[in-house]
């Protein structure tokens, strides 16, 4: 049986304050007539610009004014949606007077995510600081978040121009880099000596109880980027508190071809509608999304032997099946024809046989799934 779930549904609250970005977008950002009708196409450019052809696109590239309307009217709404699925599913309890430092800020997309979806960190003194190469797309999502939060708000946000390596003056209790580091170039030998880099620097700038989240947008680069970054955290003492059910060699690196990556797909189910109407005229329709992430602390999460689910269930021999994260390494989640299959994200108490069977296809270890009453992680 699951005995969590890292992505449950958005609450109406969160569903609610999604469906008034759309009007608070209106009045921030106001697009002239022919702007706006333009907006479909702006936006499918800038789709292949972060995808097919990224490697011809600038690292500062949010600083050009042509790609900031549909990235605020588009991307960033679909991301607000991704990280509130996500915010909502983790434990985050940020002490009063705490310091947040988001890296790679962009249109502060994650401190208005964390507004949204955690409303119990609204009457905490919070402060931010929020690096960006681009201070205007900071200065946008600096005036939405405003516009949100209201002029009364605890929450204290200081924007700076930087780069992810930048030094921080304050220890923070969380550091975030959301949809920041794919940013960067991981061909060839720079991988690890870049995962190095920005390990030593997040570590060196957290607090001895801090924490550090990574985000990114699911796709194999990013999943391979976690799964490198996740190595040198663990050398250097950080260990993973989600969604990792261990402390183990990844089993999911995105290395080679066909390599699995860890990455989480889930419905768009709460996500507003006029975003969706919006995804429709671009014709950029989505039925789900997806991102994979990374949260740390030096203590980490209790390393008792969970497995994780992680794809979509898929039919295997009549019934379903699903990949999934352990201790032992990559693991099938056999199904068959009576359980219904887990969500991405959820974990089980496995109850493994002596001499588990092999996939042939994958190499994953075999796990027969089994009700069983629930247990806290």
């Amino acid at each position: 049986m699951s005995i969590d779930l890292l992505f449950p549904n958005i609450t109406d609250a969160n569903a609610a304050e999604l469906e008034r970005f759309g009007d608070i977008l209106k009045k921030v950002w106001p697009m002239k007539a022919k702007h706006r009708d333009h907006l479909r196409y702006d936006i499918k450019d800038m789709s292949r610009s972060l995808t097919s052809e990224r490697s011809e696109r600038r690292l500062d590239y949010m600083t050009d004014a042509k790609f900031l309307s549909p990235y605020l009217c588009y991307f960033l709404p679909w991301n607000l949606y991704r990280m509130s699925r996500l915010f909502t599913g983790m434990e985050l309890d940020i002490p009063d007077n705490g310091e947040i430092v988001d890296i790679g800020s962009g249109p502060l997309t994650a401190v208005i995510a964390l507004w949204m979806s955690r409303p119990h960190l609204r009457e905490r003194k919070l402060n931010f600081t929020c690096m960006d190469l681009s201070a205007k797309a900071m200065q946008a999502g600096l005036s939405l978040f405003k516009a949100m939060a209201g002029d009364d708000t605890k929450w204290r946000i200081k924007t700076a121009k930087a780069s992810f390596t930048d030094q921080i003056k304050r220890k923070a209790d969380l550091i975030i880099a959301a949809n920041a580091f794919n940013e960067l170039d991981w061909s060839g030998r720079t991988s690890r000596p870049q995962a190095e880099k920005l390990t030593r620097h997040l570590i060196k700038s957290t607090k001895e109880s801090g924490r550090i989240l990574i985000v990114e947008t699911g796709v194999r680069l990013s999943g391979r980027i976690i799964s490198e970054v996740r190595t040198q955290m663990l050398e250097q003492g950080f260990n993973p508190l989600a969604p990792c059910p261990h402390v183990g060699t990844c089993p999911m690196p995105a290395t080679g071809k066909g390599a699995p990556w860890c990455h989480f797909n889930f419905s768009v189910k709460g996500a507003p509608k006029w975003l969706q109407m919006l995804s429709a005229e671009a014709e950029l329709q989505k039925e789900g999304v997806s991102l994979n992430f990374l949260y740390l602390s030096r203590k980490g999460g209790k390393d008792w032997g969970a497995v994780r689910t992680i794809s979509e269930p898929f039919d295997l021999h009549g019934g379903k099946a699903q990949y999934a994260c352990s201790d032992r390494g990559l693991t099938l989640v056999d199904y068959g024809l009576r359980h219904r299959p887990l969500y991405p994200g959820q974990t089980i108490v496995p109850d493994w046989p002596d001499k588990p069977k092999v996939d042939v296809k994958s190499g994953a270890l075999i796990l027969t799934f089994k009700e069983q009453p629930a247990k806290k992680q």
